[in-house]
């Protein structure tokens, strides 16, 4: 078990975990159709947080860590990043390695947002529907530094991800 994994298995005992797998989407879905008479009502209208600040957090950390990789050893550093830290190769390689959709908590009855990994099988009108995969990828790496402030184990983490 690698450290995505390990943090994965934390989404009930870590807040920033638990905010890392909640998509923006979730707060509609949740509330959707609960009525001001259910005793829930006000519970179910209050927004939880959303993975967005999360996933801008490990997004800096993954540019970071690949960069410093990369920096001294390939001669088009932003074209050679390119390949490790796109939300395609998020979508379809590590967010299929670790079957991370049914972790991620979002609208599951919009029709827009699939729930495969064929990252350029797009639905609807968004050519990045799958883009709530790559960002729970960027926030789990955010919530693994909340939790942990331990770069040197994410590096090895994302040094693992550049052979999927």
């Amino acid at each position: 078990m690698d450290l995505f994994e390990e943090y994965l298995n934390k989404k009930d005992t870590s807040r920033w975990v638990k905010i890392a797998l909640t998509d923006a989407s979730y707060n509609s879905y949740r509330c959707r159709g609960v009525r001001a008479n259910n005793p829930r009502f006000i519970e179910l209208h209050t927004p939880l947080n959303d993975n967005l600040d999360l996933a801008l957090l490990g997004d800096a950390i993954i540019k970071f860590i690949y960069s410093d990789f990369l920096l001294d050893k390939v001669e088009l550093l932003t074209e050679e990043k390119k390949k490790y830290e796109s939300d395609e190769v998020f979508v379809e390689k590590v967010g299929r390695h670790y079957n991370l959709i049914p972790y991620i908590d979002f609208d599951i009855d919009d029709e827009k947002m699939p729930k495969n990994y064929d990252y350029y099988c797009t639905l609807g009108w968004n050519k990045n529907s799958h883009k709530y995969i790559a960002t729970a990828v960027e926030a789990m790496i955010g919530a693994i530094y909340k939790e942990t402030n331990d770069l040197d184990a994410i590096r090895e983490l994302l040094l693992s991800w550049m052979n999927y």
